[in-house]
């Protein structure tokens, strides 16, 4: 399923910002669905890239960082994640924050380490373009 390089060898750090999508219709037509008052799909999960790549594959990489925006118990819920994924760091935010995430130039986030020796993180508001220079200042950082 999952080749790491074109080579097949293994990369260094692998950063999944956000899930391709969580979900599928579990029965899809081929056909146009005409107009209802209601209509009730029924979905089924996808394929979890972020947990195949960093549990299941010979060639994980030294360095996986997932996401999380997360809409409540942020702490929780990202360190949860973590352990779950089996990821090395989670960079979470909170996504009901509207002056900040999708819809904005700006961030804030937790960056929280599997690693007990790290200590978590928090960087304030700043500008994304910034927030992801000091994401790669840090993966540069632990690599080294």
């Amino acid at each position: 399923m999952f080749k790491a390089t074109k080579d097949n060898l293994p990369v260094d750090v692998a950063i999944f910002s956000a899930a391709v999508a969580d979900f599928k219709i579990k029965d899809r037509k081929n056909y146009k669905i005409k107009k209802h008052n209601f209509l009730n799909l029924e979905l089924e999960k996808n394929d979890d890239i972020l947990n195949y790549v960093s549990k299941h594959n010979l060639l994980r990489p030294k360095l996986v960082i997932g996401f999380a925006a997360e809409t409540n118990n942020i702490e929780v819920n990202s360190k949860n994640k973590l352990l779950e994924k089996n990821c090395d760091w989670i960079i979470a935010n909170n996504v009901l924050n509207k002056s900040i995430g999708f819809d904005s130039d700006f961030n804030e986030i937790s960056i929280f380490y599997k690693n007990e020796k790290i200590k978590n993180e928090k960087i304030l508001m700043k500008k994304k373009s910034e927030i992801s220079d000091e994401i790669i200042d840090r993966v540069i950082k632990q690599l080294n």
